[in-house]
């Protein structure tokens, strides 16, 4: 079960987290939008909403570089992340120490998140504790959000009931 949400939540970067360094620095508001990486994914031209305007926010348990790289891929040449205002990157669990690095020349889960977002001219914030781990924060998507890159917090507005 996660934290209870409280009205204007602002969450604040770990650098502890796996994804904790992957950072672009500016602010950028929208409505935030997505979830599990691989389920999002699935979804890239077959139903997924288009994500222009909005922070997407990302989440994925361990299940290797490549399948991160390939969902990421998927969404990137779906044409998925066109008008995107943001990126949060929430727990990516169990990359912090990944035996299979050696397999995938050395890369890091950091390396292939900045490979994919790095470049797209918009603010991108790692280490949100959200995710799959015990007791993450919660986050109600659909709601507005502001994401500082710089100041490395996302903050959420209330969820509409």
């Amino acid at each position: 079960m996660g934290v209870p949400y409280e009205p204007t939540d602002v969450l604040h970067a770990d650098p502890t987290e796996a994804t904790g360094t992957v950072t672009v620095g500016g602010a950028a508001s929208g409505v935030l939008v997505g979830g599990l990486l691989t389920a999002l994914s699935t979804e890239a031209g077959a139903g997924l909403p288009p994500l222009d305007g909005a922070i997407l926010f990302l989440e994925h348990p361990l299940g290797g570089l490549r399948h991160v790289d390939r969902a990421l891929t998927q969404l990137r040449r779906s044409g998925a992340l066109q008008g995107l205002r943001g990126v949060a990157l929430g727990q990516f669990f169990g990359f912090e120490d990944d035996p299979t690095a050696s397999q995938d020349g050395g890369w890091k889960i950091t390396d292939v998140l900045t490979e994919h977002f790095g470049g797209l001219g918009i603010p991108v914030l790692g280490g949100l504790p959200v995710g799959h781990r015990d007791r993450p924060a919660t986050l109600p998507l659909g709601t507005e959000a502001v994401l500082d890159g710089t100041a490395r917090t996302l903050t959420v507005a209330p969820a509409v009931t």
